[in-house]
């Protein structure tokens, strides 16, 4: 799983692709759009995707999802140009879809299956960080393939990473639980048979549900959705760098500060997952100036600043997200993952859009501190929160009891195998 997680953000494209596009002329309102093509994409195919993932094999809807990034980026490095730049954000926003939830909810099941779902926070905290750090690699690599090759030697090496996770996916079956047990047959007239898996919409009803009625997945929800989507101004942090004065070379160089932070948020959360409101929202006040204050120095050291956001965020996500998985009891854990991810692609969108509209008259650096004010809002609704005051969420078993089967629906959920 840590490999599969490695090859996926392993991709040298990522710390150039926006300088790849603007290169071929798309202006930076133009990259705005093709950003919220990428998200509304991942929009629509999110909750759909989850509860593909709850009704079929994860490891394979984790492979369909890398060939769908090896496919985008192909098309970017072989034809550049605006058609084929928003075609890959397409098939890109639908590779996130199909991993998001599904990566999570392989994970927290299997460690359940094995009695270790208690040490989930630990095991996504690593692979956090295992993210950061080849995101990290990615832009350390990626100075040398643009001297070398320019911005094609980047994609084609990211076209071969995500076609090699395509088969790494696959290998994750292990890790997928058994079958459940056959329900005793019902009497009835006829022969006696077992009865059939439940549809797809049984399943999306079920995630839906949950995540509607629980008020505790509810709130973990919506955390997880706000942290989630205000990472995506990430996506600016290329032009920013150029914006001030960096050379195109030297940008990954300088996109390692944020990256490294990163994993270091990673390290920390898993051992700070059970931190309450109060503490978050103290975090993520000082992440958010940190932002701000960084952003508008219009300097290259203004990325410490950056940097220091990108810890807390990541640190908090980690939180959010523990809360989450040890939330959800029902069989839909992928579904209700995935209407995070929905709610988290609805906030990325809203920035999107916003800070698009504003590039008209707003430099990169004043777009990136913008997005520190949402940051802001949300350490203040923490902060103000009525359970806010105990400071610590309710306490979390070693080991919370195995994901409900299906017949909470009426129905057996049939878990995914190798077979």
């Amino acid at each position: 799983m840590y490999l599969y997680t490695g090859l996926t953000e392993l991709l040298p494209l990522n710390a150039v692709y926006a300088l790849l596009m603007t290169s071929h002329g798309v202006s930076t309102g133009e990259l705005s759009v093709l950003f919220a093509v990428w998200t509304l994409t991942t929009f629509v195919c999110e909750v759909p995707s989850g509860a593909l993932a709850d009704r079929f094999p994860r490891h394979r809807v984790l492979a369909v999802a890398a060939l769908a990034l090896c496919t985008g980026f192909a098309l970017w490095t072989a034809l550049p140009s605006l058609g084929s730049f928003a075609a890959g954000f397409v098939l890109w926003g639908a590779g996130t879809a199909l991993t998001s939830g599904t990566l999570q909810s392989l994970l927290y099941d299997g460690l359940a299956g094995e009695g270790r779902a208690g040490q989930y926070a630990r095991v996504s905290s690593r692979m956090a960080a295992v993210q950061a750090c080849s995101l990290a690699a990615s832009s350390l690599a990626a100075t040398p393939l643009v001297l070398l090759g320019g911005y094609a030697a980047t994609g084609w090496v990211s076209v071969l990473f995500t076609l090699l996770a395509v088969p790494t996916a696959l290998g994750l079956g292990r890790w997928a639980p058994g079958p459940a047990p056959a329900p005793e047959p019902r009497p009835g007239p006829g022969p006696e048979t077992q009865p059939e898996p439940p549809g797809y919409l049984t399943v999306l009803r079920a995630g839906l549900a949950e995540a509607r009625g629980t008020p505790r997945v509810r709130s973990a929800v919506l955390l997880t959705a706000a942290l989630t989507g205000l990472g995506v101004v990430d996506e600016y942090l290329p032009v920013l760098a150029r914006e001030a004065g960096t050379p195109a070379a030297a940008v990954p160089l300088l996109l390692l500060l944020p990256w490294a932070a990163m994993a270091a948020g990673g390290f920390v959360g898993g051992r700070m997952a059970g931190a309450g409101d109060r503490l978050l929202a103290v975090l993520l006040g000082a992440g958010g100036a940190a932002l701000a204050a960084g952003a508008l120095t219009g300097r290259p050291a203004g990325f410490l600043g950056i940097a220091a956001f990108y810890c807390v965020l990541r640190l908090a996500q980690i939180v959010a997200g523990t809360r989450l998985q040890h939330a959800i009891s029902g069989p839909a854990r992928a579904t209700v993952t995935s209407i995070a991810g929905l709610g988290a692609q609805a906030v990325a969108l809203g920035v999107f859009l916003t800070l698009g509209l504003a590039a008209r008259w707003a430099s990169a650096a004043v777009l990136v501190a913008l997005t520190a004010v949402p940051v802001l809002l949300l350490a203040v609704r923490l902060a103000l929160r009525p359970d806010a005051a105990h400071d610590v969420p309710p306490p979390w078993p070693d080991e919370p009891p195995p994901p409900a089967r299906a017949d909470a629906v009426e129905t057996t959920v049939v878990k995914e195998s190798d077979a």
